[in-house]
């Protein structure tokens, strides 16, 4: 590696050697940096176009929010009534199940064959004719 000229060259004695005193620049007097938290500060003030900005946003937000809770609200009881309506059809469906079971049951050739027998009925089958249409 190359070496620059800016290394010194310390002597391998005991004592130490005192570096000769630099002298350093003065420096100017600069205005001084008052912190943020300064009250003499100065404030920006704020435009009529900021406030009306600010207000108008404010509104709109306040708009969105009033929005976001009554869908919310639309939407749990429209929940609610397919619910019901869910309900309802199940009930529904399980009265015609069971309706239908009834009227399979009282068409059934067995009953039909029990009361005719009760009103002294007989069943004959040379007279029995099918019509077709």
């Amino acid at each position: 590696m190359a070496q620059n000229n800016l290394a010194e060259a310390v002597p391998l004695t005991a004592e130490p050697q005192q570096r000769p005193n630099i002298e350093r620049p003065q420096r100017q007097a600069q205005p001084q940096v008052q912190p943020a938290g300064d009250p003499n500060r100065q404030k920006l003030p704020v435009s009529k176009f900021e406030k009306c900005l600010l207000t108008a946003c404010g509104l709109i937000l306040a708009v969105l929010m009033v929005c976001v809770v009554s869908a919310k609200i639309a939407m749990s009881n429209t929940q609610h009534e397919l619910q019901s309506v869910n309900n309802a059809v199940t009930t529904y469906t399980n009265r015609n199940t069971n309706d239908q079971q009834q009227i399979n049951e009282l068409q059934s050739r067995s009953r039909l064959d029990k009361i005719a027998k009760k009103q002294g009925l007989s069943l004959q089958n040379d007279r029995i004719r099918n019509v077709n249409k």
